[in-house]
This record gives structure tokens, sequence and C-alpha cells, in this order.
């Protein structure tokens, strides 16, 4: 059976945008067990306590098996102890390289003892080992033979082939592992690759067509540089290629939805599978063809993941008129929204210019009174947005609004600016004054811009 590893809670986290806190962790953690993968990796705990923290969170959180990463050190190992992890993922290579720049000072012989004794160290306290030669595409195979037998040796669970810089072409990935089976029959493997040049997904498929069991992936292919194999992707591959129906993908375009909230990483419309321009078809000969039978131009269902076709082409800036009449339209037209005081201005979004990336508003209030309950209440998007609140008296000042962020609960008076990050509970009220209130949401459509899924 093939066999994922959603690395998306570690690898994710080296991208530079990306930082997931313990709350995000466990969400995340959760949507992504539910689609099935076999397990979950996350956090390198040695780093601080908010990373122990984190790691031991999202192990409370689900049932799918935890691993947690490690440098081949005892401190490392309790680190991920500490957090009840099942798994510890070690790692260590003895290619020049590595040798010169992060084992300096040592020799190949010291790294392999180092990595045996930490295998040896995390099986006997009662931990699954996963042992991982890094840089493997740039070590010969007699290095590679050599680290694979110390893991074996060693007792580790599960071997991982990291191709960790994404050099191999899948031919070469494919004659390398073939080997390397061959050579080990009695070894679990794990294949591990970088996209850096565009070949994470074809590699992986190389892997499992050379009989590697285990592979690892993240959601939205999220990671360190240009990432590496995406897990929807690489599900929806082994549900449509090699018959693995076992996956629950109609959660797909949400979760993939909430990762690229709490990450930062935005998608790119074209990217496969999960990208807002997946199931668009706007060559007019396409469309016709779609029109008569839906597999005239899919390469899968679209229903297989909740998604849907669309044949809707956005007219083209230069054929529109870019100087707009905003109009008055009631809160109430928005989900989370009532009518509210004083007059609502719709001064951008797809209503006004066809293919607006922006939905921009402006309240006008005029002394109004106590502004009651609210009448917003709290919700989150799935991309920024920003409250500016300008009173109507000299340098701005004028208006009083109570602003809930993320759980906090603040009094402004304006001038004021609010950054709201997505995936962030927000809401605001007013309470009294002259002034404007602008929202502006980066998504030409406000609906589009609201995270549902289930918190």
């Amino acid at each position: 059976m093939i066999r994922v590893i959603d690395c998306t809670l570690r690898e994710g986290c080296q991208a530079r945008q990306c930082s997931f806190d313990s709350a995000q962790s466990v969400q995340l953690a959760r949507e992504i067990a539910a689609l099935g993968v076999d397990m979950i990796e996350c956090g390198h705990p040695r780093i601080s306590a908010d990373e122990r923290e984190r790691v031991r969170a999202v192990v409370a959180a689900v049932s799918t098996p935890v691993l947690a990463h490690a440098r081949a050190r005892r401190e490392d190992i309790d680190a991920v102890l500490e957090t009840g992890a099942q798994w510890v993922g070690l790692f260590a290579s003895i290619n020049a390289i590595s040798l010169e720049t992060k084992f300096k000072g040592m020799s190949r012989e010291e790294v392999l003892e180092l990595f045996h004794d930490a295998i040896r160290y995390a099986r006997e306290r009662g931990l699954r080992v996963r042992a991982t030669v890094e840089d493997a595409a740039r070590t010969s195979v007699s290095d590679l033979v050599s680290m694979i037998a110390t893991a074996r040796d060693a007792g580790a669970d599960r071997i991982c082939f990291a191709d960790s810089v994404g050099i191999l072409l899948p031919d070469e990935t494919f004659d390398v592992l073939s080997l390397l089976r061959h050579e080990f029959p009695d070894v679990v493997f794990e294949y591990h690759v970088h996209n850096d040049r565009g070949l994470a997904l074809g590699n992986t498929l190389a892997a499992i067509q050379a009989g590697v069991q285990w592979h690892s992936a993240s959601c939205n292919g999220i990671g360190e540089r240009a990432g590496i194999t995406d897990t929807f992707q690489l599900l929806t591959l082994l549900h449509t290629k090699f018959a693995a129906d076992r996956f629950n993908l109609k959660n797909v375009l949400a979760v993939s939805e909430l990762v690229e909230a709490h990450s930062r990483i935005k998608r790119s419309p074209m990217h496969p599978v999960v990208g807002e321009n997946a199931f668009v078809h706007v060559a007019r000969l396409h469309q016709l063809a779609m029109q008569e039978n839906q597999d005239a131009y899919s390469a899968f269902d679209p229903e297989l993941i909740n998604g849907r076709v669309s044949l809707q082409r956005y007219t083209p800036m230069h054929r529109q008129s870019l100087f707009l009449t905003p109009f008055e339209k009631s809160a109430s037209e928005l989900k989370y929204h009532r009518h509210g005081p004083g007059k609502r201005f719709v001064m951008l979004d797809r209503r006004l210019l066809d293919g607006s990336p922006f939905y921009f508003i402006a309240r006008q209030f005029h002394d109004v009174g106590d502004g009651g309950p609210g009448h917003v209440d709290s919700h989150a998007h799935n991309c920024d947005s920003v409250f500016l609140f300008l009173g109507s008296d000299e340098d701005y000042r004028g208006l009083e609004v109570e602003v809930l962020l993320g759980g906090q609960l603040r009094r402004l008076q304006s001038p004021a600016s609010v950054f709201i990050p997505a995936g962030v509970e927000h809401s605001y009220r007013y309470l009294g004054g002259s002034g404007t209130y602008i929202n502006f949401v980066h998504k030409g459509d406000y609906h589009e811009s609201l995270l549902e899924i289930t918190q």
C-alpha cells in the first residue's frame, strides 16, 4: 500500500512567510488527519519551549501518528519524548558538502557512529524511528549503502531518501531507488523531494514506480524555497491513477484555503487541483465541448474534491471603464452583517469592475447616537483585510469604535488603522462620533473571501 506522511506542520514552517501557532497547528492537524493521511509530521521540539508545546498540542488533538524532527543528538530526542509524539525523524548526511557545512570537524565514520547511536537511543526510549539520509541525491551510492545499513542495523523502522535540493530527474530517481530497494529488500523506504526544478510530483511518481512505500508531501506543496510534493496533487493522483479510494477528498479545497490563510503563502491561480483556475475553461471551442461532455477537457471530475466547472471569463480591463460609480447598499447583503448605522457605499468590487481583485466599502457616521450591540458578527477571511477609521474633526479625530481581533477587544479613537491577517476572527462596533469607516478586503467578491471551514 502507498502511504502518505503530510509534513505541512514541519516543512511548511521552513517557508519564510509561515509560522503556525499552536491553535492553527491543531486546527490544521485535525483537517489534514481527516483527509486520511497515514502520518503527520510536526515541528522540531528542541527549537524552543513554544515549539514543544505546539507539537504536544498536535499530538493530543489527533489519533493519526505524529512524527517530530530531531538532529542525531540526545537532547533533541529527549525534546521529542517530552511532546508525546510516537515517532522521531532523525537525519544526517555524509557527502562532502554536508561534512563541510553541517558536521564540521567530524569524519565520515564519526557521523555514521553518531547516527547509529542516536537511532539506538531513540529506540531504547520507546520511539519509532524514521532515519533520513539528507541530501541523498548528491550522495554516492556507496555512501548511501553505508548510511542505510547503519540505520537498519541500529533499528530504524523506516529509512527516508531525501532529495533535499530536488536535483534528480524522474528516471534518475527511479534508478537509484530501484537499486536501493534491491540492495535492502527488508527496509521500508520513504521518499522526500523538493520542488526546486518543478519535478517534485514527477519524482514522487518515479519513486512510487520504484516500489517506495512511504511518500512525504505538504498541503499546497509549501516548504523551504520552492516547496515539496503537494499533498492534494498526490492524493488525487493516487485516487485517480492507483485506485487508492481510502482518502477523503471532499474537503480538499477547504483545507487548501485554510492552509493558504494560516501559512500566508498564496496559491497560484494555475496551481493544479486547488488553484482558482483549475477547472475554468474560457477558450470558446473548449467551452462548447464542455457543454456537451464535461470529460472533454477534465483530467478528473472536479466533484471528487467538491470543485465545479466554470466557463466564466472576466471582461478584459481595457474594455471596461476604470472610472467607477460607487453605490449605496445595506450591509445586510453580506453574511455575518446586518444593516448598521450610517450610510454604506460600495466603492469597488466585481460588480463595479469585472475581475476586480479588491472589495472596498466606505461607511459614513454622523453622530448617529448609541451604536447598539453592533451589526457585524465575528468572522474570518481567507485573505488579508484592513479597517480604517477617519473622524470628521481636524486630523481625522472624532470617531470612536470597538474592534474585536483574534479574541482581543480594543476601544479605538480615530484616526486608527487595523490590519487583519487572513484566518483571524474579527468584527467591529460603532460607539459614537462622526466620520468614515473604510473596509478593504483583498478579494473582489466578499463572499468568496469568507473562510468557512469548520472551526
